[in-house]
């Protein structure tokens, strides 16, 4: 059995198993005159990349899931739905998400999932929303770092965001006023409807809030407005709201 010796070897090909610099004989190459060609048969997945800012040790999506630039409302969901719907697509009738009683975990007035009888109080990886739509290590936060955000900085209120139009809350990191991040007022989808776009920005959290007790109807989100920023409210499942990812 013969094996081929390594005269050259960069990162990307890892087609091969280098040992004491020679190429095991399962490898697929060709020799041309006295050059050997590697062929690499792995295909790397593609990751999509995504800006950032990291605040409070925690790195934040600059926009939301669904959206193509930071002003941009993106797309409204329910709390442990990846389907995500623009507001052309909320409404009544066939081809529309109504936000109401059509949750996926709920069925004949009971929720089928993140109920007293599962007692799961946090998003499995398979329903939350930013991992569905971004991959990689992107994932919704939860409310301990929506409060941690909160605490590690300064807000304010703006009906015209870098000259869009766009209202929203601008929180500048306290220690690096070059990093920003900008959450406009989405409002949020229900029975319908959309609701307080440009007066309120709901944005979903990956805990379900537990304090009322069963069934677990209610989950926590960050509620932003002009007048103050709640880091830790809490909303019905049902209702469509934003969804701003996490990385790690």
């Amino acid at each position: 059995m013969k094996y081929l010796k390594v005269f050259d070897t960069t990162p990307e090909y890892n087609a091969f198993k280098l040992t004491e610099n020679f190429i095991l004989p399962n490898v697929s190459c060709t020799m041309d005159d006295l050059t050997v060609v590697y062929y690499n048969p792995y295909v790397a997945p593609i990751v999509q990349q995504h800006d950032y800012v990291e605040i409070g040790g925690v790195k934040w999506a600059t926009m939301n899931i669904g959206a193509t630039s930071i002003t941009d409302y993106g797309l409204y969901f329910q709390w442990g739905d990846t389907q995500g719907y623009t507001a052309d697509q909320v409404g009544e009738g066939t081809g529309k998400k109504y936000f109401n009683d059509d949750y996926i975990y709920y069925n004949g007035g009971s929720y089928t999932k993140y109920n007293e009888v599962d007692r799961k109080i946090t998003l499995e990886p398979t329903d939350d929303a930013v991992k569905a739509a971004w991959g990689g290590n992107w994932r919704m936060p939860t409310v301990s770092e929506f409060i941690a955000l909160g605490e590690a900085v300064d807000t304010a209120w703006t009906t015209d965001y870098q000259g869009s139009g766009v209202a929203g809350m601008i929180c500048t990191d306290k220690t690096d006023s070059s990093k920003v991040l900008f959450f406009p007022l989405c409002g949020s989808a229900n029975s319908g409807m959309i609701d307080n776009v440009g007066s309120y920005g709901y944005y979903l959290s990956s805990s379900l809030y537990t304090d009322d007790g069963y069934p677990y109807a209610e989950v926590y989100y960050s509620l932003i407005n002009s007048d103050s920023v709640g880091w830790d409210y809490c909303c019905n499942r049902f209702s469509g709201c934003s969804v701003r990812g996490v990385l790690g």
